[in-house]
């Protein structure tokens, strides 16, 4: 595909695109369209980080629209456009008119559920199958468009800035096993199936363990109160991301507990963090991470007794922790960083 800039169409700048899009810029002239600027359910504040040039659209939604429009139809003949996403109806008016005018875009999305198939949603992958390919976030994701929309796809997962996270030089602190969680309190997100393993295990092992609780959301309340009569627990609340690194050195053990999630961004931190991972084979970052007994674990999600049973091995066997922590890392370095992303999209684009 011949190109001379890039136009990226996403939701809002969350840490990890922020972070991917300043790396992108640097290898191509590249414009950002963020829909808006945050929402109520985040507390990220991440605008005064972007240094690539961006747009934020404004208004109501009509006035969104008509900006959009004209921004995609005021562009060059050598641009091409990604859009990450289709939740919104910015997203869906800007596939319309670049379908329309037959311009050249690729769709950047997290996996989707075949169980919740709808007639808006088959619409909608119709449109999608004009683009000219897309990137999916993970081997998963890829698997399902392919299987159908059968066309070009590509595995072009979210990327972090591996270098934020110093290299581990030492495991358990305060001489326990240190379990760390971060990510939003929600019952997606396996909060309840945590809370459950924690309180089963018995005196002996809750002695040995100190567990880390990062993040804010509607189960916040009732996980404190279920685990109020612990003294080995910790909760911190929303922390910044520019504060996360440091809290991060304090965990041995990164769990992520997801009954779903396309992707996982709060995993690859973990490893490149060093920290050993636990999560679910219904996680996108953890299937395409996780080497399963080499450099962290993957478990059936919903389920606190296998939890609980895996918490306890790895207390009975904590002497593979900074092993495999740190295979974590290279994993992650090696493969989710953002340079690499940079290159990886592209050799994508350049190759179509």
């Amino acid at each position: 595909m011949n190109f001379t800039k890039l136009v990226i169409l996403t939701n809002m700048p969350s840490p990890y695109q922020v972070e991917f899009f300043n790396a992108i810029k640097e290898k191509i002239d590249l414009e950002v369209i963020y829909a808006r600027k945050t929402l109520k359910t985040r507390k990220w504040n991440f605008e005064k980080y972007i240094e690539h040039r961006h747009i934020f659209l404004k208004g109501n939604l009509k006035e969104r629209l008509t900006k959009m429009k004209e921004l995609l139809t005021g562009s060059t003949e050598t641009t091409v456009f990604i859009v990450s996403g289709y939740n919104l109806p910015e997203f869906l008016y800007a596939i319309k008119i670049l379908n329309s005018r037959h311009m050249p875009w690729l769709f950047w999305g997290e996996k989707i559920r075949l169980q919740n198939f709808t007639v808006k949603k088959l619409t909608i992958l119709s449109l999608i199958k004009k683009a000219r390919a897309v990137l999916a976030m993970g081997e998963q994701a890829a698997s399902i468009y392919y299987e159908i929309l059968k066309m070009p796809v590509y595995i072009l997962p979210y990327h972090i800035d591996t270098q934020k996270f110093e290299e581990r030089t030492s495991y358990f602190h305060n001489g326990k096993v240190n379990f760390l969680y971060s990510g939003q309190m929600i019952k997606r997100k396996g909060v309840h199936v945590l809370e459950k393993a924690v309180l089963s295990l018995d005196k002996p092992y809750l002695e040995k363990t100190f567990f880390h609780f990062i993040g804010d959301g509607e189960s916040l309340s009732a996980l404190k109160e279920a685990l109020r009569a612990l003294e080995n627990v910790k909760f911190y609340g929303f922390v910044k991301y520019e504060n996360l690194s440091a809290l991060y050195k304090m965990g041995d053990v990164f769990l992520f507990p997801s009954l779903y999630d396309g992707w996982g961004v709060a995993l690859t931190e973990g490893m490149a963090a060093g920290m050993l991972p636990v999560s679910t084979y219904t996680t996108g970052a953890a299937v395409q991470n996780i080497l399963h007994g080499i450099n962290g674990y993957i478990i059936p999600p919903d389920n606190p007794k296998e939890l609980a049973t895996l918490l306890k091995y790895l207390v009975d066997n904590k002497e593979i922790i900074p092993h495999m922590g740190k295979k974590a890392r290279e994993y992650a370095v090696k493969y989710n960083d953002v340079r690499k992303g940079t290159d990886k999209l592209l050799n994508i684009l350049n190759s179509i």
